[in-house]
Formats: C-alpha cells, structure tokens, sequence
C-alpha cells in the first residue's frame, strides 16, 4: 500500500510591516507589497515558526472559517510561501561594462512658487540658497550630455531628465541642452 506525500510549506522571502493598522509583505522575488488579509495572515503567522504540511495548513484555516482552495495556491503563486527547499540565487558577477541610460540635470535650485511642500525650501528648511549658484551654467549641462553620451556605447536609447527648483527658470540652457542633444545623439 502506498501512502501519498503532502507537499510541505514554508515561508517565502519575504519582509513585514503595518501601516495604519494593516499588514503588508514585501515579497523580494517579485519586488512588489502585498496586502495580508486575515487568512493570509494565520499562514504566514505559522509558517514563521518552521515548515507545515498543506493538510495542516488547510486544517488551520478551515478551523477559522476560512476556505483555503485557492488561497495556498496563490500564495505559493506569488512567492509568499514555497515548497521544497529555497533555491539559492547564484551570485551575479558585475559586468565590466554597465554603460549608462539616464542622466538626470539639475538645471536650477531656484523656484517662483513657494510651495510650502516643497523639499527643498519648504517648512522643513532642508536646504537654505544661501552660498549655492542659482542656474547650471551652459558649459556644464554641454559636459553632462558629452558624459552620458560617451558612457551610454550599445544602449539604443537615453534619458535626460531636467530637474531642480522650476527648470524652466534657466529654460535657455535647456532650450540649447535639448538641441545639442538631439545633434549629439544623431550623430552616433
């Protein structure tokens, strides 16, 4: 007579939390948060003191008047908990290249809103203008499109994004940055 196997659980790589009085996983494989609701909850809850047996593990739920049909296997779906053993994720070597796909450019510091919001000059203060340039002169935005663009060999796309207070407040500089890069680009 054979006897069937039950499939054994334990808990996936996960991290937890609570925000406003509610529980959250943050699952590492998927990068993603997840919500618990009170069954998923009691499954994580057991599973963090070691492996249970899918017979357990329903037997638990049915017994807080939870069905758990589809619950095991969505949570085995997301990674929340697993079966077998971990697989160990073999350590990626860095690549000798890693060419650049963004570059971002803080055109200015400067703003004309006032935001009270604002991280930068807001109520908290973060930062004061005092002894920093107010605009990005040209020379230097020009430097910053000539480093990304000699970084970036074999991507077939790049970014630029212009940030700081209000960028449109040094808009010459972006105006000339935009089409320089465009032309530099093209060029390739």
């Amino acid at each position: 007579m054979m006897t069937a196997t039950s499939e054994m659980y334990q808990i996936g790589d996960l991290h937890q939390f609570t925000s406003r009085g509610k529980r959250f996983v943050y699952l590492v494989p998927a990068g993603a948060v997840f919500e618990l609701d009170e069954a998923s909850s009691l499954v994580v809850d057991r599973l963090q003191f070691g492996r249970a047996s899918h017979e357990e593990l329903v037997e638990m739920l049915e017994r807080a008047g939870h069905p758990s049909d589809e619950l095991l296997s969505e949570l085995a779906l997301s990674q929340t908990i697993l079966t077998g053993e971990r697989a160990q994720q073999p350590r990626q070597e860095l690549p000798e290249s890693f060419p650049l796909m963004t570059l971002v450019i803080n055109l200015t510091n400067q703003c004309n809103l006032s935001c009270q919001y604002c991280y930068e000059f807001g109520e908290d203060k973060v930062a004061t203008p005092e002894g920093k340039k107010k605009f990005m002169d040209r020379e230097t935005a020009m430097a910053s499109i000539e480093y990304l663009l000699d970084n970036s060999a074999g991507r077939q796309a790049v970014h630029v994004t212009f940030f700081g207070g209000e960028t449109l407040m040094n808009f010459p500089v972006m105006k000339e940055v935009v089409g320089y890069a465009n032309g530099r680009a093209a060029a390739q």
